[in-house]
């Protein structure tokens, strides 16, 4: 009876957030209501909530995903709110929780970040604020975040239900993107990211949420047993937001998603009984089957050109020199901007101005790697060095979690080619620290049903 009522409370919210994304879009102005309800909504929560470290991972896990879609519509009071809201949402549950925080470490982090302010030389033409807010909400808010969820732990259940709240706002994006696109054949015309698919925002960030869909709709149908109405609707929704997403034309976000389910399946696979394998090879074959069909309607929507895409052509079918659009050159500015100033870096929020000074053109990093060593120096080595070896030492001590390295994956990738623009990246290298815990003798399969 409460596996039936679960599934009927997961059924009611995906149908109330369909229908969210077709008021939004008829009723412009109530995204601002919806996203002020969201803030004052999750404090609440996790403020009541007697687990606090479930409520804090459930309620910034909406924040996360939410971001862009509110963006896109203009619901945010502040264009950075969702990061604040994540750092808000975790200084909550460390106040009011009774379990000790363990991450102190990722405070050295922070540290190392803002400490570069102080070595900035700005002068009065700078936007000062706007430059320090831009570039260091999103890693602030990574390390706050890490310093609550490290170590801290979960059921297998109760990661499913944090993935769960993390889907919600990705359908009411996609419900948006078709009723502003309805008909992409229309407004597609060249091989570009197309921001008439996107909602009229970056495609970059959107297939980048898109493709987070895709992943937790995929690691449910991996894991999850099959609910009737419930089940056939994910699966549509699976196929609709990997259609959504490939139309972007933006590959960052959708490239993404397929290594996360990739080393997802394997790592499920090669850890399964053999009963489990048997389902894991069911689901590999029609998640194969509807890719295919889904890359066949795009191929057909979009005239063919959203194959010259993935092969990196334009619309005649010439071949691009660049296959990263651009991000190359970025890149090897930001690398430039290091060797000048290797110890402390060029400044906080001054790769912009320094790569115009090179290259006469205005870009903001798409790479928080590169963004770390031009703008801190030695300090952003330190401070990525952080990064990427405290999860790995981690995974060796506790090997528990099935998504470890699909969540990292997707952090790693994300801040490659979308840098820390959004929420997003910040939620989900946080859920790569937590100790992931099972009942006892259970298998792979009942834990994660």
């Amino acid at each position: 009876m409460n596996r039936l009522r679960k599934h009927n409370n997961e059924l009611f919210l995906m149908l109330l957030h369909l229908a969210l994304g077709i008021v939004i879009y008829t009723i412009p102005f109530s995204s601002k209501l919806v996203s002020l309800a969201v803030v004052f909504l999750s404090i609440f929560i996790v403020l009541v909530a007697k687990n606090k470290v479930l409520a804090v991972l459930i309620a910034c896990a909406y924040v996360a995903t939410s971001d862009v879609f509110f963006r896109m519509t203009g619901g945010l009071v502040f264009y950075e709110l969702h990061k604040y809201l994540l750092i808000v949402l975790v200084l909550i549950g460390f106040v009011f929780d009774q379990v000790r925080v363990k991450g102190q470490v990722y405070l050295i982090y922070v540290g190392l970040l803002l400490l570069t302010i102080v070595f900035t030389s700005y002068d009065y033409t700078d936007a000062v604020r706007k430059m320090i807010a831009f570039n260091l909400a999103g890693p602030v808010s990574l390390g706050i975040v890490a310093f609550y969820f490290y170590k801290k732990k979960v059921t297998m259940q109760q990661l499913s239900k944090v993935l769960f709240f993390a889907l919600l706002p990705v359908i009411s994006l996609v419900v948006y993107l078709f009723l502003y696109s309805p008909s992409v054949k229309d407004v597609v015309t060249n091989t570009e990211s197309n921001f008439a698919t996107s909602g009229g925002f970056g495609p970059n960030q959107v297939a980048t949420i898109l493709g987070v869909g895709m992943f937790i709709l995929f690691a449910r149908l991996l894991f999850n047993k099959f609910k009737g109405i419930q089940s056939v609707l994910e699966l549509l929704l699976l196929g609709f937001i990997s259609f959504r997403g490939i139309v972007t034309f933006s590959r960052g976000g959708i490239f993404t998603a397929i290594a996360a389910m990739i080393i997802l399946i394997i790592l499920t696979y090669l850890r399964g009984k053999r009963t489990f394998r048997s389902k894991v090879l069911i689901v590999l074959f029609w998640t194969i089957t509807l890719a295919a069909l889904v890359w066949l309607l795009a191929a057909n929507r979009t005239s063919g050109l959203i194959e010259n895409r993935y092969a990196n052509k334009n619309a005649m079918g010439v071949e691009k020199e660049d296959v990263s659009t651009g991000r190359k050159v970025l890149f090897l500015t930001e690398l430039d901007a290091f060797i000048e100033s290797p110890i402390v870096g060029i400044g906080v929020g001054k790769n912009k101005a320094y790569r115009f000074d090179k290259t006469g053109k205005v870009a903001a990093s798409h790479n928080e790697i590169s963004r770390l060593l031009a703008e801190h120096g030695a300090l952003g080595i330190l401070a990525l060095s952080i990064l990427v070896f405290l999860p790995l030492l981690l995974r060796i001590e506790n090997s528990k979690n099935i998504y470890f390295y699909s969540f990292f994956i997707m952090w790693f990738l994300t801040i490659n080619h979308s840098a820390m623009r959004i929420a997003f990246p910040s939620f989900i290298y946080g859920l790569c620290l937590l100790d992931v815990t099972f009942p006892k003798k259970v298998n792979v399969k009942t834990q994660s049903s």
